[in-house]
């Protein structure tokens, strides 16, 4: 019997259900159930999920429940994004829909869900459009957009603003056509100029993902081949010229969807006609995965969706290479920090416990660890820690940013205890994964102190309770064994393993 498994996801315009079984390397659909509920309305309009709409809602979700049991489906998972995340009563609507169903939503967080979605459509990119493409997931309450070149990630931004977000903030002015595009026009400004630096140099594809591409498909006459569709620019353009003079009541009318789905897509349309523009695309390619598909392609093709996942993190890493050169930090120290802290983790395996995840971490953390110092050197970790909260990094989570912003915080000499608040603020779960991931860093670091490349190689052995760095070198390493025995405190407070740096002469 092949393995099955069920998705409800209660997104901004929509509650989805899909179910779905194992297939080679995919998963092959057989019931997708899309039931339109605008709960972002509420949460962008008023701030919160209105009792009437959770009503509605909680009636579907039960309807859902029911198509799952007649598929005989039990494993199911179950995910709310932005209207949810966002709605400042999400914990009384969460709680309600626990009673009244008997399940638990997991409210995924905004970068959890680009990183979800971003990574299937990265998996089923061609050679050619890995070269040279700016991929756009326009959701209802958030845009993500990343620059690709060369097959690496070059930069990424989030954007606070979507389709029906900014079609609610308008609504005064939805059926005064020229007025709104323009108010729209003149509202993504800012937006644009940000994105128009942040885009330096205009890629060669656009590809899109997002609830309304499907749509927008269709209405271009879009060529479909397996789950894309190609837009040509002209057909798009043609659409947006001939949308753009039309009130929602008439596109719906014409184009047979309901008036709420024509105000989201007239704003999605203007949206897109802007981003175009920073593309030399011929043609607009659309991806019709959602954050339903990725999960339950996670769920199905667990091994597949683990190596897909090592792979994005990869685009992670570029991704903060790309932010550490805007930040002026010396690539060639990076390198050498990187290569030495990473052979601690290896070597240390057994002891700290951690995997892949926490090796791209450690790994992203030094690489980032001197972007403060573009503002000063003076408290500069400090100064780091606030900007890497803050930046937006290709594939890192919001969680996985607290704790990166945490290594770098203590990659000096502070040791991390519970009397401050970066360190107290932390989940408990997290505070020992960073003290791990700190001991490290602070190690390579001393190895490395006096950023100069002193060393023909470095080497790292652990035997029995000791941790051994051999360093390879004419000169003098007075240095760094000084920087050394102050910063393998940590290390030995960790993981009881007593840290030494040897000298091996070269000629």
């Amino acid at each position: 019997m092949k393995k099955s498994a069920g998705v409800i996801a209660i997104a901004s315009n929509e509650l989805v259900l899909k179910i779905g079984e194992k297939a080679q390397k995919a998963v092959k659909v057989i019931e997708s159930v899309r039931y339109p509920l605008a709960l972002g309305r509420d949460t962008f309009h008023t701030g919160s999920i209105s009792f009437e709409s959770l009503d509605r809602a909680i009636e579907i979700i039960n309807g859902f429940l029911d198509i799952c049991r007649d598929y005989g489906v039990s494993q199911v998972r179950y995910v709310a994004t932005t209207a949810v995340r966002e709605s400042e009563n999400r914990d009384y609507i969460l709680d309600q829909i626990r009673i009244r169903t008997g399940i638990a939503f997991d409210v995924i967080d905004e970068s959890r869900e680009k990183i979800s979605v971003n990574k299937m459509m990265l998996s089923l990119l061609e050679k050619e459009q890995k070269e040279s493409s700016l991929i756009v997931q326009l959701g209802s309450g958030n845009i993500s957009i990343f620059v690709v070149k060369d097959g690496s990630v070059i930069g990424t931004q989030n954007i606070k603003i979507g389709a029906l977000r900014i079609s609610e903030l308008f609504e005064d002015y939805i059926d005064k056509v020229s007025d709104y595009v323009q108010v729209v026009k003149e509202y993504l400004r800012p937006f644009n100029d940000s994105i128009d630096a942040f885009v330096t140099e205009k890629p060669v594809n656009f590809i899109i993902s997002g609830s309304e591409t499907d749509t927008i498909c269709h209405m271009c006459n879009a060529k479909l081949k397996k789950n894309t569709g190609i837009i040509p620019r002209e057909s798009f353009t043609a659409l947006y010229k001939s949308i753009k003079n039309k009130t929602p009541e008439m596109i719906s009318e014409e184009y047979d969807i309901s008036e709420d789905e024509a105000e989201t897509l007239m704003t999605a349309i203007i949206i897109l006609s802007r981003l175009i523009k920073n593309t030399n695309a011929k043609s607009m390619v659309s991806y019709t995965y959602t954050i339903a598909d990725s999960v339950l392609f996670e769920e199905l093709q667990q091994d597949i969706s683990a190596k897909l996942t090592k792979e994005y993190y990869s685009f992670a890493v570029s991704s903060a290479m790309n932010l550490a050169a805007k930040y002026q930090c010396n690539a060639d120290h990076i390198n050498r920090v990187s290569e030495t802290a990473l052979m601690i983790f290896d070597r240390m395996k057994k002891h700290h416990g951690l995997g892949y995840r926490e090796r791209v971490l450690l790994h992203i953390a030094v690489i980032l660890q001197d972007i403060g110092k573009i503002v000063g050197t003076k408290n500069h970790g400090d100064i780091a820690y606030h900007m890497i909260r803050n930046l937006d990094i290709a594939g890192i989570d919001e969680e996985e940013k607290e704790i990166l912003a945490a290594v770098v915080y203590y990659h000096g000499t502070t040791i991390p205890n519970m009397s401050q608040p970066v360190y107290a603020e932390l989940d408990a779960s997290v505070r020992v994964l960073v003290s791990k991931l700190c001991a490290i860093l602070k190690l390579a670091n001393a190895v490395h102190t006096s950023h100069e490349p002193k060393f023909e190689k470095v080497s790292v052995k652990l035997s029995g309770s000791e941790l051994i760095i051999t360093a390879y070198t004419y000169r003098s390493i007075d240095l760094e064994k000084w920087a050394f025995n102050i910063r393998c405190r940590l290390f030995e407070a960790v993981y009881g393993i007593k840290a030494m740096l040897h000298k091996r002469s070269v000629m």
